[in-house]
């Protein structure tokens, strides 16, 4: 469960501290006022990119930072199996600068966003109102399959292994003519690549370096202009230093303000030192560092241009063209060795595969069953979905099973289409075809209990964050949704941004974000609504009046409901 959430210098949210605690909140507030950055705040707590442009203007960072109170066996055995701190409760921390570089942290340990991600498995859930859409798309159906059913493929080492093996086939089938034709085409290639020696994202590194240098004149200006301030208030700091020294002998209470004095004092010391150190960065930035990375990504630029690929994957690339070489170098066995040994990873990844197909379609009937029966209460009484899961077809594939060629791929052999009957009688369709936004809400809502339900689940508490999943419905089903989600806030931790009355009414904590504006900007803020003041909220958020008679009675009659 997340306890603590703060946010720092995130677009509009310049310092947010937000404690949470079990069963469903609820997020409301004025359009614009920060609602969704605080889904994109969780967001990047569990590993998702971050963009420089919802740093807030003018400062150099935005940092996410959040507290999990968390069951210890599965933490304590991905702590300890990854080298960072075994402590409890677990801290994380995000940090994305301007220039558009990233950091995170589990417990103080630097960690890698894959990490995030893997860890974000076991806490959290994220569903938006965009994820409906992927509903539409057929292409993302098996992937959100394995979300809802807790699923991890987890075949990508198997099927790198099965497409090395056929690069090595490949290379040796090559006539001895071809081979050296092709040697002679790889040395080319490699007299630039070699020179330039890519590494694993570096060109991105680069271009985020290159922003501040290209200022590095007027940063030097800038920290130079600081130094000298430093400089100016310095013998006006050792005065103030000697006459706090006078008054603490005068009078000894005042001793607490002279140790708070040379803290400061020594402050502004290392200040002064990091911007003299600075200047010097800059400075030397200016002269020789700028043309160094300059001169590095032209030739990145220059070298992506000749292979067709883009300039991250020159170092993959490079990798490749150099394996291609040592097989067709050393390349003496017989094609049938390298054949067998494709044969061979291909039916380890198909072993793996097909296990992992069997245990999606083991999965289905009584997911589609719960799903129905969640339906039926979000009132599509009549709608009927079908998961219909087949194998992938790929002619050019080495992995034969039962007479057919199926797909290498990361997500395994599997293919998955969902199809619905919205009411009896009509058929079975795509689900692209014919559901609407609001069939898409409640569908969405309906898979995430339903995959909850599941026995994977059970004794497991996740936060759940639901950013807008109502959207499209209202009236009863509004009602009926807000009852869905208050039943998973009874087993999880909701967190649920919403525009409709009747979901707010049914929450346990209810938060109200807004915004302000003091000093020329402009700056959200929350507060926790309670007794009248969430009557009102649930009023404006029915009618747009929070002080209508009527809209406060009928607020109040669905306060009380729940």
């Amino acid at each position: 469960m997340l306890t603590r959430l703060r946010i720092q210098n995130l677009a509009l949210v310049e310092d947010l501290i937000l404690d949470l605690g079990s069963g469903f909140t609820v997020l409301t507030g004025e359009t614009g006022a920060g609602k969704s950055l605080l889904v994109d705040a969780l967001s990047l707590l569990v590993g998702s990119r971050g963009d420089s442009d919802t740093v807030r203007r003018g400062e150099d960072r935005a940092v996410v930072e959040g507290t999990l109170q968390v069951p210890r066996a599965p933490w304590e055995l991905f702590l300890k199996t990854k080298g960072f701190k075994i402590e409890f409760p677990i801290q994380l921390r995000r940090e994305v600068s301007s220039a558009g570089r990233s950091r995170a942290w589990i417990n103080q340990s630097v960690c890698s966003l894959g990490d995030l991600k893997e860890i974000g498995r076991l806490w959290m859930r994220l569903m938006s109102q965009h994820d409906h859409q992927s509903l539409l798309n057929e292409e993302r159906h098996l992937a959100l399959l394995d979300e809802v059913l807790g699923i991890e493929a987890g075949l990508s080492p198997l099927v790198n292994q099965v497409q090395q093996d056929q690069l090595a086939l490949r290379a040796r089938q090559r006539s001895e003519a071809d081979r050296e034709q092709r040697l002679a085409e790889l040395e080319g290639y490699f007299e630039s690549l070699d020179a330039l020696d890519p590494r694993i994202g570096e060109w991105s590194q680069l271009k985020e370096e290159r922003e501040p240098l290209r200022h590095a004149a007027q940063l030097a200006q800038l920290y130079q202009e600081m130094n000298q301030y430093f400089e100016q208030i310095t013998p006006n700091l050792d005065a103030l230093l000697r006459a706090g020294h006078r008054a603490s002998g005068l009078w000894s209470e005042s001793t607490v303000t002279q140790d708070r004095l040379k803290q400061a004092v020594l402050e502004l010391e290392d200040l002064k030192a990091l911007t003299q150190e600075a200047v010097q960065k800059w400075v030397e930035a200016g002269t020789h560092r700028i043309e160094e990375v300059e001169n590095r990504l032209a030739l990145y630029e220059k070298l992506s241009r000749i292979h067709r690929c883009e300039p991250d994957d020159l170092s993959n690339l490079h990798l490749r063209l150099k394996q291609e070489q040592k097989i067709l170098q050393e390349g003496e066995d017989s094609i049938e060795v390298y054949e067998k040994a494709l044969k061979r990873s291909a039916q380890v990844y198909g072993q793996a595969a097909l296990a992992l197909h069997d245990k999606r379609e083991s999965a289905l009937p009584e997911l589609e069953q719960q799903l129905h029966e969640r339906l039926q209460y979000l009132g599509m009484n009549q709608a009927r979905v079908q998961f219909r899961l087949s194998y992938g077809i790929d002619p050019e594939s080495p992995f034969i099973h039962e007479g057919q060629r199926l797909r290498i791929d990361d997500q395994g052999v599997s293919q998955l289409s969902i199809w619905i009957e919205s009411n009896a009688g009509e058929g079975f369709r795509p689900l692209s075809k014919i559901a609407s936004g609001g069939e898409l809400s409640r569908l969405m809502l309906s898979l995430l209990g339903a995959g909850l339900h599941r026995p994977d689940h059970q004794g497991r508490a996740l936060t759940l964050v639901l950013d807008e999943v109502d959207a499209g419905v209202g009236g009863q089903t509004a009602i009926q949704v807000g009852e869905s989600i208050e039943i998973l806030g009874q087993h999880h931790q909701v967190l649920s941004v919403t525009h409709l009355a009747q979901v707010a009414a049914r929450a346990t904590h209810h938060l109200f974000l807004s915004k302000e504006t003091t000093s020329g900007r402009t700056r959200s803020r929350c507060e926790r609504l309670e007794g009248e003041s969430r009557i009102r909220e649930i009023a404006r958020l029915l009618s747009g009046e929070s002080q209508k008679k009527e809209t406060l009675t009928l607020a109040k009659s669905l306060l009380k409901i729940r």
